[in-house]
């Protein structure tokens, strides 16, 4: 095939053409073979930190993992204390919304008691003003006809005749009128009155 391709060259030069394909094609391929080992070196340092990459990545998964267990346990401690606290705030609201009630009927029955007491004193005061006018009037009273009594004994000393030196001593009429605890306050008065004929 080589001797009709290249008719002007002789067996020598065929086999030496031969020998040079044969070299370059050994060369060639070694190229390749040299291209192949470094391909596969660099895959294999590829596929190393490939491995080292998912090693790493495992454990970071491992680890978020972990935090993320972590994290649901506080959120759940938290929302059982938020739970808590919220019942605690409504207890407490609820007992304020009762001492408020109670504080206001304290409040109205303070305000029932003082109306009543008002009442009361009022009541009391007319009845004082009521007694120490009768009062009065009684020891007004009493003042005149102790006067006529007088008036009346005089006139039958001076008109009798004594006959057996019987004598009148001692004619005393005395009138004492204490008026005790009156205070504009309490409006209380009493009065004592006292007659003694000597």
């Amino acid at each position: 095939l080589l001797l009709q391709t290249y008719p002007n060259y002789s067996c020598l030069d065929i086999c030496f053409l031969q020998l040079q394909a044969a070299e370059n094609e050994k060369v060639r391929w070694e190229l390749e073979k040299t291209q192949l080992q470094q391909n596969i070196e660099e895959n294999k340092e590829r596929m190393l930190k490939l491995e080292s990459y998912w090693i790493e990545a495992q454990t970071l998964c491992h680890t978020v993992n972990e935090h993320l267990k972590e994290t649901q346990s506080q959120y759940q401690a938290l929302e059982k204390k938020y739970n808590k606290a919220k019942k605690l705030i409504k207890d407490f609201q609820q007992k304020e919304l009762d001492f408020i009630k109670r504080q206001e009927v304290e409040r109205k029955k303070i305000e029932d008691l003082e109306k009543a007491h008002l009442v009361e004193v009022q009541g009391l005061q007319v009845r004082i003003r009521d007694l120490e006018a009768e009062v009065f009037r009684l020891l007004k009273q009493n003042g005149t006809q102790v006067n006529n009594n007088n008036n009346i004994f005089e006139r039958r000393t001076s008109l009798s005749e004594v006959s057996k030196g019987d004598t009148m001593e001692n004619l005393d009429i005395k009138q004492t009128s204490c008026q005790d605890g009156l205070s504009q306050g309490s409006g209380h008065l009493g009065f004592y009155i006292i007659y003694r004929i000597v």
